[in-house]
């Protein structure tokens, strides 16, 4: 019996500055849809950041100093899974946004995208079997 039951949340790092927690809303709220959490005063050591709902598990954004220089070169990601892929992909490239294709497996399609911070993000959707 594996201790593990599941994943809770995955953290991704932003860039700090003024207007890093607008543009966040912007990407993540508005156009992927997810729902914002109240994140807790005391999380963090004091850096701004933003939760959201994603399915039964969450999202979680962290600010720090030049994160995407990071996060541009990174193969890490989170796949988030989607009801219709293709809905998302035109609505992802409606905004500008560059999808960049996956290799195919059995059972799935998907792609990448990189968020304003260079956040790696890959969205699957599966066959139903």
């Amino acid at each position: 019996m594996s201790l593990i039951t599941g994943l809770d949340h995955v953290n991704l790092l932003i860039d700090s500055g003024d207007d890093a927690l607008s543009r966040a809303r912007a990407f993540y709220q508005e156009l992927l849809g997810l729902e914002p959490l109240e994140r807790p005063a005391n999380t963090d050591s004091g850096n701004p950041g933003a939760w959201y709902q994603c399915g039964v598990q969450q999202l979680h954004l962290t600010t720090e100093q030049e994160a995407s220089a990071v996060n541009r070169t990174s193969r890490r990601h989170p796949a988030f899974r989607v009801a219709n892929l293709e809905e998302l992909r035109k609505k992802l490239e409606s905004a500008g946004i560059e999808i960049i294709a996956g290799n195919r497996f059995p059972g799935q399609e998907r792609f990448f995208v990189r968020d304003p911070w260079g956040n790696r993000l890959e969205f699957v959707e599966r066959s139903a079997s």
